[in-house]
C-alpha cells in the first residue's frame, strides 16, 4: 500500500513532533515483514513501536514476536477476528489496531435489529474461512445473550461445497425466517445471493444485512453463477450493508490537530496523488493510528521524565526500555481524542460503524452507530420503508363490537328512551282524560316500561370485557337477559291484558256492565312476569353463566405475513337453548293469545278504548322483524359488528313501532279533542267505562 507514506507524511506534519519513520514495504510477505522487524531492532535509535502492516499474514509473527522487544505494534488496517479471540491479549499483547473491530460491527448488527424490534432471525456464515466464521460465532452468542434475539438456524456454506448454498437456504426459508444476515467474501456474496433469486428470498417482505465489502461493485461478479446482473441487482435491492466508517460523519467538527474532519479529508485525498486511493476506507485511520502513537510517545515520555527525573533516551539499557515501554502501553491504551473518536478496549479501537442500504443501484448511508456511546444514530432512518416482520405472526385477537357503532346506537337508544319517557309523561299528566283514562294509562305505563327496557337492552348487548373485568361482564350477561325478557313481557303483557278487557266487556253480557278494574289486569301481567322470572331463575340455578371465547375462521394479512386468529367473547350456558326456547315459546304464545283477542274485538267500534287493530299491527311488525332478525343474527353470530347491528336495529324498530302504534293515535286524538274543547277530566276509569257501555252497548254487541 504505497499511499500509506503521503498519509504517514501528513499525519506527521500535522502532530509537529519528529517521528523517526523507517519506511519497509513488506510485499505482503511474511519473510520481508520479519526481516524488517530485525532490521529495525538492531537500528540506531531504537523504534519505540511498528506502525503496520496491512496484512494479517505479515501482522500476526510480528505481534507476536514485537512483545519479546518491549515494542509497540499499532496496525492501521488490520480487520482479522483471531486478534480479537480470548487468547489474543496473551499471544498478542503489544499489538493494537486502529481500525475497529468485528465486535463493534456485531454490536452495530445488534443494535440495528433492535431498532426493528426483529426477535427472530437466520445467518449464514462462511465456514470455511475464520476471518468470516470466527465473528459470526461471536455474533450469534450477542444476539441470544444482549440482544435476546431468537438466531432460528446458522447456515455453513464453503467455497468447495457450492450446493451447501441451496441446502442452507432452503432450510432458512422452511424456518419461515424473514430476516438473515450473512457473513461470506465477495466472491460468495454473488453465488448466495443469486441463490436468493431462484428461492424468491428477496423483496419487500425480507431483509438481507450484509457486510460492507471494500468494492460497491462486487455484485458484478456473476461469473461462475446462473444469474444475470439484472437478477442480482433484484435479489440485493433493498440489502443492509454495515461497515467501519471512512470518516466520523461530523465533516464540519474540529479535531485534534485544529482542523475539521473536512480539511484532513480533503488533505488526505490529496496527498494520495495518483495512487487513487480515495475510495480506500484505511486512509482516515492511518492518519488516526501516527496521532495516537505520537499522543502516547508524548504522554510516556512526560511520565517518564516526571517519574525518574531525567529525559528517556533510546539508547537507555534494557530496564529503562521495560519501563519506558509499560509507560507507553498504558498512554496507547488510554488515549482518547477527537480524529473520529480514538479509544481503545482490550487493544481494540471503539470507533465509529456505518450503516448503508442499497438502493436504486448504489449505497446509501442511513445511519451510524457509535461503539464508545453504543448509540444508533439515523440520518435517514429508512423514511417510507416499512420494516417487514421477522416471520410469518399467527396473533389471537379479541374481536369487540366497534366503538363507533356502539356510541351510535347507544344514541339511537337513548333517543327511544327518551321518546318513551316523553310519551310516559303525557300520559300521566292526562291520565284523568276520558279518552287516556279509557286507554288503561297505568297499563300503558306497563307498556312505556317495558319498552324503555328494551331500549336498554341494546346497549347492554354491545358491553363487553373492555369496559369491566370478566366477572361483572358476567353479571352483564344476565342483566341483558333479564332486562330484554321482562321488557318484552311488560310490553306485550299488557297489551293482552288490555285487550283481554276489552274482549271480557264487549263479549261476556252477565257482567252486568261492570268494568274489569286495573288491578286484575296487573295481576295477568304479573303473572306472565312470574312465569319469566321463575324461567331466568332456574336457568340461573341449574346453568349459570360464563364468559367463553370462541375462536372463528382466521384469515391473513399484510401479503400473507400475519395469520390472525379472531376470537369473540360470548356469555356461555350449557343450556342456554333450552330455556331459550321455553322463553321464546312463551312469547310466542303470549303474541298468539294477544292477535286471538285482537281478532275477536275487531269489530269494537271504541277507539279509545279499543286497540285491537294496533295491537294486532304491532304483534305482526314484531313477528315478521324477530323471525328475521333471529334468522340473522344466528347467521351472522360469528361478524359481530353485524349481528349486533342488525339486532340493535330489529329492537328499536319493532319497540319504536309498537309505541308509535298504541300511543300515537291517542296522543293525536287527545289534541284534537282538546283543541276542540270535547275533553275534561274523569274521576275514574270504572265511570268511564260504566258510561260507555250505558251509551254504546246496543250497538256495539251484534
Amino acid at each position: 500500500m504505497s499511499y500509506v507514506k503521503g498519509i504517514t507524511e501528513v499525519a506527521v506534519r500535522n502532530v509537529s513532533l519528529v517521528l523517526i519513520v523507517f519506511n519497509y514495504f513488506s510485499q505482503k510477505e511474511t519473510s520481508v515483514g520479519m526481516q524488517a522487524l530485525f532490521e529495525l531492532m538492531n537500528a540506531t535509535p531504537r523504534p519505540f513501536g511498528i506502525f503496520g502492516d496491512a496484512y494479517t499474514n505479515v501482522n500476526e509473527p510480528l505481534a507476536m514476536a514485537s512483545k519479546y522487544w518491549h515494542l509497540l505494534h499499532l496496525s492501521y488496517a488490520e480487520t482479522d477476528a483471531k486478534f480479537a479471540t480470548a487468547d489474543a491479549q496473551e499471544m498478542y499483547p503489544t499489538f493494537f489496531r486502529i481500525v475497529p473491530g468485528d465486535q463493534n460491527l456485531n454490536n452495530a448488527r445488534g443494535r440495528f435489529i433492535s431498532r426493528f424490534h426483529w426477535k427472530k432471525v437466520g445467518t449464514i456464515k462462511q465456514s470455511d474461512d475464520p476471518k468470516y466464521a470466527l465473528p459470526h460465532e461471536w455474533l450469534t452468542i450477542l444476539l441470544e445473550h444482549k440482544y435476546r434475539v431468537n438466531v432460528n438456524y446458522t447456515a455453513g456454506i464453503t467455497h468447495t461445497e457450492l450446493e451447501s448454498i441451496e441446502h442452507g437456504l432452503l432450510e432458512l426459508k422452511k424456518r419461515n425466517l424473514r430476516i438473515f444476515i450473512g457473513d461470506f467474501s465477495e466472491t460468495l456474496a454473488t453465488r448466495v445471493m443469486c441463490e436468493v433469486y431462484w428461492q424468491q428470498m428477496y423483496g419487500k417482505n425480507y431483509v438481507w444485512i450484509l457486510p460492507g465489502y471494500q468494492n460497491d461493485l462486487w455484485w458484478k461478479q456473476v461469473n461462475g453463477t446462473n444469474c444475470s446482473i439484472q437478477a442480482l441487482k433484484a435479489a440485493i435491492d433493498g440489502h443492509f450493508a454495515i461497515k467501519f466508517a471512512q470518516y466520523s460523519p461530523q465533516l464540519s467538527q474540529r479535531i485534534i490537530g485544529d482542523k475539521t474532519v473536512r480539511d484532513v479529508k480533503q488533505e488526505l485525498e490529496s496527498a494520495c496523488g495518483n495512487r487513487h486511493c480515495g475510495n480506500n476506507q484505511f486512509i482516515g485511520y492511518a492518519y488516526d493510528g501516527v496521532w495516537a502513537l505520537a499522543i502516547a510517545i508524548n504522554t510516556a515520555s512526560l511520565k517518564y521524565r516526571n517519574h525518574y527525573g531525567v529525559r528517556f533516551r533510546p539508547t537507555n539499557d534494557e530496564n529503562s526500555w521495560k519501563a519506558m515501554h509499560k509507560l507507553l502501553f498504558e498512554a496507547l491504551d488510554q488515549t482518547l481524542f477527537q480524529g473520529g473518536t480514538v479509544k481503545f478496549k482490550d487493544n481494540d479501537r471503539l470507533g465509529i460503524v456505518e450503516i448503508l442500504r442499497w438502493c436504486n443501484g448504489s449505497y446509501v448511508n442511513i445511519g451510524y452507530y457509535n461503539s464508545l456511546s453504543n448509540i444508533l444514530t439515523p440520518e435517514r432512518m429508512l423514511y417510507g420503508w416499512k420494516a417487514p416482520l421477522d416471520s410469518n405472526k399467527e396473533i389471537e385477537e379479541r374481536v369487540y363490537v366497534d366503538h363507533l357503532l356502539f356510541i351510535v346506537s347507544s344514541l339511537v337508544a337513548l333517543t327511544g328512551i327518551a321518546v318513551a319517557i316523553i310519551f310516559l309523561s303525557i300520559n300521566i299528566r292526562f291520565r284523568n282524560y276520558r279518552f287516556i283514562k279509557m286507554s288503561s294509562p297505568n297499563l300503558n305505563n306497563l307498556i312505556i316500561a317495558g319498552s324503555i327496557c328494551t331500549y336498554a337492552s341494546i346497549i347492554l348487548l354491545g358491553i363487553d370485557t373492555r369496559f369491566m373485568s370478566y366477572e361483572c361482564f358476567v353479571s352483564i350477561c344476565y342483566i341483558k337477559t333479564w332486562v330484554l325478557c321482562l321488557g318484552f313481557t311488560l310490553a306485550f303483557g299488557s297489551m293482552f291484558s288490555k285487550t283481554w278487557r276489552v274482549h271480557s266487556i264487549f263479549t261476556n253480557i252477565c257482567m252486568n256492565k261492570k268494568a274489569i278494574k286495573d288491578y286484575k289486569l296487573f295481576l295477568i301481567v304479573g303473572c306472565f312476569v312470574l312465569l319469566d322470572v321463575l324461567t331466568l331463575l332456574l336457568w340461573a340455578f341449574i346453568s349459570p353463566y360464563s364468559v367463553a371465547v370462541d375462536k372463528l375462521d382466521s384469515y391473513v394479512l399484510e401479503d400473507k405475513l400475519i395469520k390472525v386468529k379472531p376470537q369473540v367473547e360470548r356469555c356461555y350456558s350449557g343450556d342456554s337453548f333450552m330455556f331459550q326456547a321455553i322463553l321464546l315459546v312463551s312469547k310466542g304464545l303470549l303474541m298468539i293469545l294477544g292477535c286471538f283477542l285482537a281478532w275477536e274485538t275487531r269489530h269494537v267500534n271504541v277507539p279509545a278504548l279499543n286497540d285491537s287493530k294496533y295491537i294486532g299491527l304491532s304483534v305482526y311488525i314484531v313477528v315478521v322483524v324477530s323471525t328475521l332478525g333471529i334468522s340473522l343474527a344466528f347467521i351472522l353470530q360469528d361478524r359481530i359488528n353485524q349481528a349486533y347491528g342488525l339486532t340493535s336495529f330489529f329492537i328499536f324498530v319493532t319497540t319504536t313501532a309498537t309505541l308509535c302504534l298504541v300511543f300515537v293515535p291517542k296522543k293525536s286524538q287527545q289534541v284534537q279533542n282538546l283543541l276542540n274543547g270535547m275533553e275534561k277530566p274523569e274521576r275514574s276509569i270504572e265511570n268511564s267505562i260504566s258510561g260507555l257501555l250505558n251509551s254504546r252497548l246496543p250497538e256495539t254487541i251484534v
